[in-house]
């Protein structure tokens, strides 16, 4: 029991550890995987005095970032935070729905144990609600029209499908418009952004964003390292 506790108490504290601990025999500790989660955690419990500040992560598919971040920090952020009000949106309904699905089986196995939280009666396929009454996430479709209450955290996973959307200056444009008219007015004062994508186009969110938001800080980790590789990677190594 003892050994227990312990475990609980390093779950809490750090990102990785809480990974480790929820998904147990599934959960592969990639050299990326703990890069991510070192580099997030840093983000999230970094005071700055801003607005807000984003951090955009740029990776390939495949390579476990939604794991490592979308289907699990939104539980251990609100289990440290439980005041926190967390948006999360996708390219689809679908996708959205399997993220905060994600979050909510490892609030309902380990939200008790770790954080003293419990979901309340607020629970549907969008949206949760903790039985404080007052920490929730919501997650969406990122064009299908987000609402609520400002946000302390919001963060989005891949805002488009494929290579094809993003050629699409239209489809570029709708991104932008959500991001400018909704998503940024969601935003409560000292609010994290995560951006995690695949970088299909130079004219994308991220690089919008990188163009035009003040307090943005870039994790790109192409396939192949290039020159001064944020994870200390040589140039070529994969």
């Amino acid at each position: 029991m003892v050994q227990e506790l312990a475990r609980r108490e390093l779950a809490r504290r750090s990102l990785g550890q809480y990974l480790t601990y929820v998904h147990g025999a599934m959960w592969k500790r990639t050299r990326m995987a703990e890069f991510l989660a070192e580099r997030v955690q840093a983000f999230l419990e970094r005071e700055t005095g801003h607005a807000y500040d984003i951090l955009l992560i740029e990776t390939p598919p495949q390579h476990g970032k939604s794991m490592t971040v979308t289907e699990s920090v939104p539980s251990w952020y609100l289990g440290k935070h439980p005041e926190a009000r967390i948006i999360m949106a996708s390219y689809n309904e679908e996708f959205a729905e399997r993220f905060l699905r994600r979050n909510r089986e490892k609030l309902r196995r380990f939200g008790r144990n770790l954080f003293g939280i419990a979901i309340g009666s607020i629970d549907r396929a969008t949206e949760l609600e903790l039985g404080n009454g007052v920490g929730r996430i919501i997650s969406r479709g990122l064009l299908s029209g987000i609402t609520g209450n400002p946000a302390n955290l919001i963060l989005i996973d891949d805002p488009v499908k494929n290579r094809q959307e993003a050629d699409s200056e239209a489809t570029r444009d709708k991104i932008w418009e959500e991001w400018q008219n909704s998503l940024k007015t969601r935003l409560a004062a000292g609010a994290k952004v995560i951006v995690i994508m695949t970088p299909w186009h130079e004219d994308d969110l991220a690089g919008r964003i990188l163009k035009s938001e003040a307090n943005v800080e870039l994790v790109r980790l192409p396939v192949e390292a290039e020159e001064n590789d944020p994870m200390g990677r040589k140039p070529g190594e994969p």
